[in-house]
């Protein structure tokens, strides 16, 4: 089989690592592990914008839709443009873990240390301190709710609000990324042991999905919040998020099986189909109501990091930890 690239999309040697990718209009901005990012056309040369001394860690759109938001390990959270111009937005003595961005609400939220640092037009609102370092961020749909994981559980807090205190869902053991479906009725953490748990609101009725061979590094939620797309086994596991238990005794569906454990999962925004990379740097797709399955990208030498989207679905965006990338036009 063909792969899709040679077809219809085209390789791009990026130089180093890649942590993210994010479109903004018809160019895809990848954000490097050398404290780079790389703009990228449809049919142009790459552009390589320097960002920060060092890894960016984190990134996200900015609330604009125009910007791109990085976190790195030189404890600044920066804004780049397309046209290559960089404002410092935060400087702090700590790595940026995370950043958050909503355009419904306009918050940015980045994760230092213990810290949820809230910024509103530009500028620092008010910070939310948490027991432990911060594993993840998440918000909502609309931009008002926060969820920050840590050691012992996760904590929900209404993200303007500077005095909430605070809702605590508690759970023994270290959680790392966290995700909440577009409903906001689901929060799920990956665990530091192979497991996701989570919690359904607003009762906190607790949601145990174990059985993983590696570690979730990759979440997706698909278009309706009906299904949950999970990396760390050699086949996606999608869980159904559907009754009042969510997944709680359903088996997962496990689409795009190969020998290689998937690193990276994306549902497309508006079709039921998922796009899956792996370990061995290969991509597929993946109609998700029949399984039928289309080669993206063939295997390289690192693991698919990145996976993204545009906003109409008909171009997605790949990257690796070997500095690869492509674009691939699909129909």
């Amino acid at each position: 089989m063909t792969a899709q690239v040679y077809l219809t999309g085209r390789r791009l040697a990026l130089g180093a690592s890649v942590t993210s990718a994010h479109w903004i209009g018809d160019q895809v901005l990848y954000a490097l592990a050398d404290g780079s990012v790389r703009v990228v056309g449809a049919s142009e040369d790459a552009r390589s914008i320097g960002v920060h001394d060092g890894v960016i860690l984190s990134a996200a759109l900015h609330p604009d839709g125009k910007r791109l938001l990085t976190g790195g390990d030189d404890g600044k959270l920066n804004v780049v443009s397309l046209s290559g111009e960089v404002e410092t937005l935060a400087s702090v003595r700590k790595w940026v873990d995370q950043v958050v961005a909503s355009p419904a609400s306009g918050v940015i939220v980045a994760g230092v240390g213990k810290e949820a640092i809230v910024f509103v037009g530009g500028k620092e609102a008010h910070r939310f301190s948490h027991p432990s370092s911060i594993g993840g961020l998440a918000l909502d749909a609309k931009g008002r709710r926060l969820a920050a994981s840590h050691y012992n559980g996760v904590t929900l807090r209404y993200v303007l609000a500077a005095d909430d205190k605070g809702v605590g869902l508690k759970w023994a053991g270290s959680h790392l990324g966290v995700t909440l479906s577009p409903g906001a009725d689901y929060v799920v953490t990956a665990m530091q042991e192979n497991a996701l748990h989570g919690w359904r609101l607003p009762e906190k009725i607790d949601l145990r999905m174990d059985g993983y061979p590696a570690k979730t590094r990759s979440f997706s939620w698909d278009k309706r919040g009906r299904w949950l797309a999970t990396s760390g086994a050699n086949a996606a596991i999608v869980w159904p998020f559907v009754g009042k238990l969510g997944p709680q005794g359903k088996p997962p569906l496990q689409p795009g099986e190969r020998e290689s454990f998937v690193t990276c999962v994306a549902f497309h925004p508006s079709e039921e189909a998922l796009a899956i990379g792996y370990a061995d740097g290969a991509a597929m797709l993946v109609g998700f109501a029949d399984e039928t399955g289309a080669e993206l990208v063939d295997p390289g030498e690192g693991a698919v990091t990145a996976l993204a989207w545009s906003a109409n679905g008909k171009l997605i965006a790949i990257g690796d930890e070997a500095g690869r990338g492509a674009i691939v036009a699909l129909g």
